[in-house]
């Protein structure tokens, strides 16, 4: 029987007026969210049964098509009224229609077939940004779940997948059912136009074929088919349009058939006289907005504005033919495809298109599909955010709520696919929940349809990016129905949804707590299974890094095995957003310390370098550098990560392009230089040029790391002499002047003085480049500080932190490096003093200052007037002598000591003598011998 019904001759045209046509609708469940490329439209293959064909207009159990096995399921058992049986092999689209059977009344044995059947996936995509907080991981992101991942501050959404065809409108095909029904006037054709007309049949026929379908335009079909569109038959025009219908599910069609001026000629039968041209009209429309340009090509030619011409007020829908309220269905449905694009927004609103749109999904009036199609254009058209607030001003929200509320499983769809961008602003948020849509969303997890479940889950997910519903989702129990999904057994696509709104649920500490309590985090773990789909398991990871945010839920993630998990998750089979997502809740849990060793132990650090060697993905990259930044601040760690082979990658890494690798390497970098070994494997590997050549970056947060692992690599000498060749002085003096962090700060002092220290060239160098007088000048501003710091305090005490600790320590390190300096070289002890060096190291010896400062105060005293005869007489007219003398009494012994130094220098002069004594200095001195 699949033989005779290709092998059948067509039928004469026009068929007999006993011909009926018949209409059933498969459904699909929609293919996986993950997909961003769907699979290309195939076609079906019918065998027909010798069952009696009813005259019947539809079947009351149809086919149902099942996209993944290619099969169409049969009902059980025939109707005990007249009816006919199929038994249908197919490959489906996923957004496939439907099929049109003719018969001839007088053989009913005889079927002619023609197919309806598939519609390009349109699809659009959305962003959504993931906030951190930071101390050294970040602290959880926010996430808006809807039909793709991508990084905005809120739920704001640029784009999301068109409907698919269990959601929304399906795209149409044409056979020769529909193409003949109109009696030709053989009177005023000739045989030419006749064999026009039969040819364009074949081709429609012949173009439900893939391959076919490039066929026909490589053979030059289709620019034979639009010079055809302005044949005045109307066979000849229903042909055509039914066979460009079918052609223009072929992607290189569309463009072909833009480039070929057809679009014009296309709209323009809009304003045929005859319905059913106009019917076919607008599904070639319909299926020609599957591509961005065209989209705008139809919005030139004026095919926005007509079809909102098609579309009448909802009290006027009862009044159309059944072909009329097919028009009008199919016009919405090629407005949502053309609502895609920006302008295309634009226009159906500036064309009363929501006015519209919104009238026929709040109306009882006519089908059913026509409102279910109302808000897939509602969907499309919220893409916009004027759109949105004008639907919502014309009480969209509330009409769709209601939807919501039907029982009707298609209206139940397309509205939650609405919802799910309109509930993207705060303003829509409010209105929906007004109208208990949060309530009504949350009952929905529990419906049979999982396509349902799962939208209303996505809606769930958008809501949840604010606080205030968050806590009415919990107190409405919808946690622990959104974890109920992410259960072996529900479909993944339900369970990415779940998963996404749980995610936006763990923002909040409540929510944590209610997620961990309900064993949320076992099953989260069990997400991150290798042979579920990636995607379901990047989200997953990212439900556990928002609750690896709190010290609990981080241990009960590593009680649960998520850490192995999490490894596993970084190696194969993997992609780039997993390890990102991955690397990320390794990130957050990594900041316990009782994780920290389980990562260690559990062999997550060569996985995570890994990712250096292997992976270009920079959001990737960052996150495993967070991790090991946070696992090296112990020493066991330290240890492992170096010997895995981490300094020579790191290394490479310090050259990246990428500012935010650069910050992170060089972070990791200083955390690991506090290993001797470290130390020299950077300078065996190369490594201190690219440390130093960061030291010049705009970015100061890559400056403050690159400076912060150089206290510790110039603690070995050979890396003092290395860094000296390559010119770190003259970067690092540059910063004395323009850096304003205080920490940065230190670590250039502390610089300098391991440089200086036992080199005369080195210390001269330092002072020929300024270094000196950059000390002073950094010196003489932050004592100013200082003492603005303690006055604020003495005022508020409340108001004294670690501001006063980092500058004191600040000035410790200056006075360390002027030590260092200044040791033993009379020049640059003169430099320091004609800069007024002095003056700013006297003020620093008051003793109410920090015990580390006041010690390496009264230790560069002593360095600045040693065989100094002009500095000892510079020191005692800066009154230095008198708070110098009161350190002698200090409780901490290293401060009396260099006191004391400082006073046996000072002492060689002879009026410095004398006022030593008169200031009580002898009698101190006298007590110290019997310290």
């Amino acid at each position: 029987l699949a033989q005779a019904f290709w092998l059948s001759p067509f039928p004469p045209l026009p068929l007999p007026a006993t011909s009926h046509t018949y209409t059933f609708t498969h459904r699909q469940t929609p293919h996986n969210l993950a997909l961003l490329n769907p699979p290309s439209p195939f076609w079906l293959h019918l065998h027909v049964f010798n069952y009696i064909c009813s005259s019947e207009p539809q079947p009351t159990n149809p086919p149902c098509a099942c996209p993944r096995s290619g099969k169409l399921s049969l009902p059980t058992k025939p109707s005990s009224s007249p009816r006919f049986c199929l038994s249908l092999s197919a490959r489906l689209h996923p957004e496939g229609r439907s099929s049109f059977i003719h018969h001839s009344a007088t053989s009913p044995q005889v079927y002619y077939i023609a197919l309806e059947h598939s519609r390009p996936s349109v699809l659009f995509r959305s962003e959504h940004l993931h906030p951190r907080s930071h101390s050294c991981q970040p602290a959880g992101w926010e996430f808006a779940r809807l039909r793709d991942f991508a990084p905005t501050a809120r739920a704001k959404m640029d784009g999301h997948e068109a409907p698919s065809e269990a959601a929304g409108p399906e795209l149409p095909t044409s056979g020769v059912a529909q193409m003949s029904t109109l009696a030709r006037k053989k009177a005023a054709l000739g045989a030419k136009e006749s064999i026009k007309q039969t040819a364009a049949n074949v081709l429609m026929q012949l173009a439900l074929d893939d391959d076919n379908k490039h066929a026909v335009r490589e053979a030059g079909g289709l620019k034979k088919l639009v010079s055809l569109l302005t044949s005045p038959d109307i066979d000849v025009q229903l042909n055509v349009l039914g066979a460009l219908t079918n052609l223009a599910l072929a992607d290189q069609n569309k463009v072909e058939i833009r480039e070929l001026q057809a679009i014009p000629k296309i709209v323009d039968l809009m304003d045929s006289e005859e319905e059913l041209v106009r019917e076919k009209v607008v599904e070639v429309i319909w299926n020609l907005a599957g591509n961005d340009e065209n989209r705008l090509a139809l919005l030139y030619a004026e095919a926005v504005r007509k079809l909102l011409d098609v579309l009448p007020s909802n009290s006027k829908l009862s009044e159309l033919s059944e072909r009329g309220n097919y028009i009008v269905s199919s016009a919405l449905g090629a407005l949502a495809n053309l609502a895609v694009h920006p302008e295309n927004q634009t226009a159906i609103r500036e064309g009363g298109g929501l006015k519209k749109a919104v009238d026929l999904v709040s109306g009882t009036q006519g089908p059913e599909k026509t409102k279910e199609r109302a808000a897939n254009c509602i969907e499309n058209l919220s893409l916009d955010r004027e759109n949105r607030e004008q639907i919502r001003i014309l009480g969209g929200s509330a009409h769709l709520v209601r939807m919501l509320l039907s029982a009707n499983d298609d209206w139940v769809r397309a509205a939650a696919g609405a919802i799910k961008n309109l509930s993207v602003d705060e303003e829509s948020k409010a209105d929906i929940a007004k109208q208990e849509g949060v309530r009504a969303l949350v009952d929905l997890l529990l419906h049979q349809d999982m396509v349902i479940v799962g939208k209303s889950a996505e809606c769930l997910g958008n809501f949840a990016n604010e606080a205030e519903y968050r806590q009415k989702i919990r107190e409405l129990g919808g946690i622990d129905k959104l974890l109920s999904l992410l259960d072996a057994g529900t479909p993944d696509e339900a369970r990415l949804a779940a998963a996404g709104a749980i995610l936006n649920m763990a923002v909040d500490d409540a929510c944590k707590v209610t997620i961990k309590d309900s064993r949320g985090i076992d099953k989260l773990v069990m997400l991150l299974n290798a042979s579920l789909p990636l995607t379901l398991r990047a989200v997953a990871s990212m439900a556990l890094t928002n609750l690896a945010a709190e010290e609990e839920c981080a241990a009960a993630i590593a009680e649960a095995g998520g850490v192995n998990a999490l490894i596993q998750s970084m190696g194969k089979p993997t992609d780039d957003v997993l390890q990102e997502k991955a690397s990320s809740a390794l990130w957050n849990l990594s900041v316990v310390d009782s994780v920290k060793a389980t990562i260690r132990k559990a062999g997550g650090i060569p996985f995570l370098l890994s990712v250096f060697e292997f992976s270009t993905f920079v959001p990737a990259i960052e996150n495993s550098l967070g991790t090991l930044l946070s696992l090296a601040e112990t020493q066991e760690n330290r240890f492992a990560i170096a010997q895995a082979g981490a300094v020579n990658l790191l290394i490479k890494l310090l050259e990246s392009e990428h500012p935010s690798v650069l910050e992170k390497a060089a972070g990791v970098m200083w955390n690991l230089s506090h290993e001797e070994s470290v130390q020299h494997s950077v300078r065996k590997l190369g490594g201190l040029k690219s440390v130093i050549a960061l030291l010049s970056s705009d970015s100061p947060l890559i400056r403050f790391n690159a400076v912060g692992s150089l206290p510790l690599l110039t603690e070995q000498m050979d890396n003092v002499h290395e860094c000296v060749e390559l010119g770190v002085i003259s970067p690092l003096v540059d910063l004395l002047a323009s850096e304003t962090n205080v920490l940065a700060l230190q670590n250039v002092a502390q610089t300098l003085g391991n440089i200086a220290e036992g080199h005369e060239q080195f210390q001269q160098s330092i002072a020929e480049l300024q270094g000196l007088k950059r000390l002073v000048d950094v010196m003489l501003t932050w004592s100013d500080k200082l003492r603005e710091q303690r006055l604020e305090a003495a005022d508020n005490p409340l108001s004294a932190g670690s501001g006063d600790a980092n500058t004191q320590e600040l000035l410790a390190k200056c006075c360390y490096a002027v030590w260092l300096i200044c040791q033993k070289h009379e020049a640059n002890q003169l430099i320091f003093a004609e800069a007024d060096g002095l003056a700013a190291l006297v003020s620093l010896l008051p003793s109410e200052g920090d015990e580390t400062l006041l010690e390496l105060a009264a230790g560069a005293t002593c360095a600045l007037c040693e065989a100094n005869a002009p500095n000892k007489e510079r020191f005692r007219e800066e009154n230095g002598l008198e708070p110098l003398i009161h350190l002698l009494e200090h409780e901490n012994d290293a401060v009396k000591l260099n006191a004391a130094k400082a006073l046996c220098h000072l002492a060689e002069n002879e009026d410095n003598r004398r006022i030593i004594r008169e200031l009580g200095g002898l009698e101190r001195l006298v007590q110290l011998l019997s310290h």
